[in-house]
């Protein structure tokens, strides 16, 4: 049978009392019983005392939801893991008032004027604020890696500048506001090398007999330290085979190869519902063969997990520079605009590739409707991403993947691609299993 939280304090209590031979048992007449007059029976016979209240490490011996105080201010009974300022005693060595326990959580003091679903969802950056986890895979993992990777954005205030956990007191309230505040705030912008460090994430695909002399026709977007997101269609290509090698952090491809990190592909893991030639579920993953290491020229991207697509997003491959035009050395950007439904149904209908024709819910397109602005060839499997949709445009967000297009560089039209946020689930299962 359960404890009600009113039987837990007085079995606290009780169990710090423990040495004591109580004259009443456990039962009705115990919980009518005063309180205050157990409490003090306890402290007489010295068996247990309750630390000193101004040290912030009392036992309240009150029941969850009941009012508080600490130091005059005003609290509330609640869980150990609602109140934010539980971080802030424990950075500060500080230990939170307890009120009681419900099963083995604390119930503890809180004074914070608004609580908190769970602390522990809840990561203090020193350079980024607030980051929250969501319970969502692919979201928990973006997280992970703004909180632990040195991305750039971090770096755009002076060494000196940090965020920090902080109270305010409400005097209309008589309680603390828990935020963060930056301190000695000092703006720079980055110099002309930032070009190099813009796309991090961005993979080259390699296919041949052995690396040295391997072709790289594709790309891809670093989204784990194991994983590569590309396009299905990418993981085998006519004449020189399957994909077999996977290089990162470089921006030329004429870089010296001391800036090259290359993996082999240990495992191609394409969407199940992708048939070639098809380009519908044009979608795959690939996993390195040892675990990709982070540094300035590598870094993951976040995948779309929610909300409507950006009218501007930007693409970014090695691929030609046009119409029978040889591959591109560095790596290319371009903004391309959305094309709406109807318009992506005009630009795609059906052919044996498309047998349905254009499908809103999977894929999307992007392009130019006046210049010949798009994808090219070598491009496939890279990424239509955004730089603001994370909400402090730190983190580039994969949007869609490249799949398809018209013969680029002749006339304005939009490239087809496959869109991310249906497969986030499928992703998710093979990624973060």
């Amino acid at each position: 049978m359960a404890t009600s939280p009113a039987a837990q304090v007085w079995l606290f209590l009780a169990s710090k009392c423990r040495q004591v031979k109580w004259p009443w048992r456990l039962d009705s007449q115990l919980f009518t019983s005063s309180l205050k007059k157990l409490q003090a029976d306890c402290r007489r016979r010295r068996h247990w005392r309750p630390n000193d209240s101004r040290q912030g490490s009392a036992y309240l011996f009150l029941i969850p939801g009941s009012d508080c105080k600490v130091e005059s201010v005003n609290g509330r009974c609640v869980s150990v893991y609602r109140c934010l300022g539980t971080l802030l005693d424990k950075k500060r060595h500080r230990k939170t008032p307890i009120c009681s326990f419900q099963g083995k959580t604390p119930i503890v003091c809180c004074t914070d004027c608004d609580l908190v679903d769970d602390v522990r969802n809840i990561i203090v950056n020193e350079r980024l604020g607030f980051l929250y986890k969501t319970g969502r895979k692919a979201e928990d993992a973006c997280t992970k890696y703004k909180n632990e990777v040195d991305f750039a954005c971090k770096h755009k205030y002076e060494e000196t500048i940090k965020f920090e956990l902080t109270r305010y007191y409400k005097i209309a309230k008589n309680c603390y506001n828990v935020t963060v505040t930056d301190f000695d705030l000092v703006f720079y912008t980055l110099g002309s090398d930032a070009a190099r460090y813009q796309y991090t994430h961005m993979a080259l695909l390699g296919y041949g007999e052995d690396m040295d002399s391997a072709l790289w026709l594709c790309g891809g977007s670093v989204i784990s330290e194991r994983f590569i997101l590309t396009a299905a269609h990418c993981i085998s290509q006519p004449r020189v085979g399957p994909v077999k090698y996977i290089a990162l952090g470089i921006l030329r491809r004429s870089d010296p190869l001391d800036k090259w990190q290359r993996y082999n592909v240990r495992r191609v893991v394409p969407h199940p519902e992708y048939k070639s030639p098809s380009k519908y579920h044009d979608i795959a993953l690939l996993e390195t063969d040892t675990p990709i290491q982070f540094n300035d020229d590598v870094h993951p991207a976040c995948l779309h997990t929610k909300g409507e697509a950006e009218e501007v997003l930007t693409g970014t491959g090695w691929g030609a520079l046009g119409n029978r035009k040889p591959l591109a050395d560095t790596l290319q950007t371009l903004d391309i605009k959305r094309f709406s439904e109807e318009e992506c149904m005009q630009h795609y209908p059906k052919y044996r590739h498309l047998l349905q024709g254009y499908n809103h819910t999977t894929q999307m397109c992007y392009g130019d409707r006046v210049t010949v602005a798009d994808s090219c060839e070598g491009d496939s499997g890279g990424p239509l991403q955004s730089e603001t949709l994370d909400e402090h445009h730190c983190v580039t967000t994969v949007v869609g993947v490249t799949s398809a297009g018209k013969q680029c560089g002749i006339t304005a039209g939009s490239g087809l691609y496959t869109r991310v946020i249906h497969y986030v689930p499928w992703i998710e299962s093979v990624v973060w299993p």
